[in-house]
């Protein structure tokens, strides 16, 4: 019988803080605090799913618990490292908080923690989704965490930090997961595609980045997917074609229309995406993408070109705003489709209305430009 697959996401996992992609800062502030032996007692990792935060908190554990004392660059061969990292180390114990969210659960961690480690320099408790635990789970946490044994590090990792006990953040060293750049999950996907040698265009690899939404996992999880649906040879129309995003011509194409305020033009390429199979919300979210983007090379000229049309800063700013309004509503009503046609009409319509604070200033000019031609023009100047 062959071994079952592991999926790209297993596979790639960082097996040391250098092949981390992103979150460099945190990288650089464990890694100080490892060679410094400024180690703290408790670590909240905070960030969107995806981003590293069990990844680095297993990598944290590994770097604590390497031979010969903490070590920021283990050795991955040892036999401990690697119960580390696949998740059979005795002593780094990592516990789901949705699922083991109740008092009693906690209550036995306290105890566990009184015994000193098996193999281990540490006894290591990573809790994630710590969000989901009962307030008197957090409550029965607290004097641990408060004042918990010389040998004892815990690592909380959540989504949703607002969700957790400010008592609890105040005893923990905070850590903000970013998301990662799409350029940084394309590129990394480019190498992973080297390494198994699948070809895929660049174009595909940033429409893929573009879903992950600034998760590695799910990009690894995305491009596993279009290797099992297109095999060796992935091409942007594939990618485009599985998941419904509209391609960055269709994008392009669409926010020129409203530049020009050609609304029958609009409603066709609605249609157009509707017909392709497009997913309206995600074609919502890569046009409020593209305006911003094109409205921050706009800032030193002023306005930017869409095809023929020019529209300033301040145009695409209100254009953003209704769109970013409108995702919400999107789901809601009877029809899709047609919310998603008002949010676009209602954008070109507040891009071609001039604000108030604008309109007073030409008037200022207006008014002052008389009298300075007329004090210019008498005897006396």
């Amino acid at each position: 019988m062959s071994e079952s697959y592991q999926v790209i996401a297993r596979r790639y996992r960082p097996r040391q803080f250098s092949e981390l992609v992103g979150q460099q800062h945190i990288v650089k502030t464990l890694t100080n605090a490892i060679e410094s032996g400024r180690i703290g007692h408790a670590y909240l990792f905070v960030g969107p799913r995806g981003t590293g935060k069990t990844t680095v908190a297993r990598l944290f554990a590994k770097a604590l618990n390497a031979k010969g004392g903490p070590n920021a660059h283990p050795d991955d061969d040892d036999e401990i490292a690697k119960s580390i990292m696949n998740g059979s180390c005795m002593d780094v114990v990592e516990i789901d908080g949705a699922s083991n969210r109740s008092i009693d659960e906690i209550r036995q961690l306290r105890e566990d923690c009184q015994y000193a480690p098996a193999q281990c320099t540490y006894k290591i408790y990573i809790i994630d989704e710590v969000h989901s635990l009962t307030q008197d789970a957090f409550n029965a946490l607290l004097k641990t965490l408060e004042e918990p044994p010389p040998h004892v590090k815990f690592i909380f990792a959540t989504t949703e930090a607002h969700k957790v006990l400010g008592t609890i953040t105040s005893r923990c060293q905070r850590f903000e997961f970013r998301p990662i750049p799409e350029e940084l999950i394309a590129g990394h996907l480019a190498e992973i595609a080297k390494k198994e040698d699948i070809s895929a265009t660049p174009e595909a690899l940033r429409s893929i980045a573009r879903l992950a939404n600034g998760g590695m996992r799910d990009a690894q999880s995305i491009l596993d997917q279009m290797i099992s649906f297109c095999g060796k040879k992935i091409d942007v129309s594939d990618v485009i074609g599985v998941y419904g995003l509209a391609s960055e011509a269709q994008i392009e194409d669409m926010v020129g229309k409203m530049a020009r305020g050609d609304y029958p033009a609009v409603v066709r390429g609605v249609d157009e995406l509707v017909e392709s199979g497009c997913d309206l919300y995600r074609a919502l979210c890569d046009m409020q993408i593209y305006i911003r983007k094109a409205m921050i090379e706009s800032f030193e000229t002023g306005e930017k070109d869409f095809g023929g049309k020019s529209l300033s800063s301040e145009q695409m700013m209100r254009m953003l705003d209704v769109l970013q309004n409108a995702e919400k509503g999107l789901k809601n009503g009877l029809s899709e489709k047609a919310n998603f046609e008002v949010a676009l009409l209602k954008a070109v319509e507040q891009s071609r209305v001039r604000a108030i604070n604008t309109l007073i200033r030409e008037l200022d000019k207006l008014s002052t430009a008389p009298a300075e031609v007329q004090k210019k023009n008498s005897p006396s100047a």
